[in-house]
């Protein structure tokens, strides 16, 4: 079967590569604020402000660890998640779809809980880890699922 938007086999080794150090990175960063000082941007002759509107294009000082972080952790959730498995036929590509939507739905799940429940700071972070949730759910369960289907064929086989 001939399945459009996969990205190779060879992709998923590449993007666990990527997205295990960022995650790690991320990690670092958000909970015990760590940067990479060569990441640091400051606007010429501003060296500290104390309020910076965000606004594209007028960062007046920004370090971009958690950027490059977030751009690498995603590059590498999507080349996992993806990628065709070595033998992609019809029935894993039904896994790959239920698998998909069942990661979308309990995301969704997650996020009007996260609403009605958490309020301020706390909803802003849920919702940074919001991210990449619904990819992670899609790796988890995907693999799972293939996991326990080809076990079940292997057994019937014998």
């Amino acid at each position: 079967m001939q399945t459009k938007f996969l990205l190779p086999n060879k992709f998923k080794f590449w993007g666990w590569l990527i997205a295990l150090p960022a995650l790690a990175l991320m990690i670092l960063n958000i909970h015990f604020d760590f940067t990479f000082p060569f990441l640091n941007y400051a606007k010429k002759g501003i060296h500290h402000i104390s309020f910076d509107n965000g606004f594209l294009f007028n960062i007046q000082y920004n370090n971009f660890t958690d950027e490059v972080g977030s751009i690498l952790l995603l590059a590498g959730l999507l080349m996992i998640a993806f990628s065709k498995e070595k033998d992609e036929d019809e029935r894993i590509s039904r896994l790959r779809l239920e698998s998909l939507l069942w990661a979308v739905f309990v995301n969704t799940i997650f996020i009007i809980i996260s609403v009605i429940f958490f309020y301020s700071t706390l909803f802003l972070s849920i919702m940074a880890y919001n991210i990449c949730t619904t990819l992670i759910l899609f790796i988890i369960r995907f693999n799972l699922v293939l996991y326990f289907d080809r076990k079940n064929t292997n057994q019937s086989n014998i």
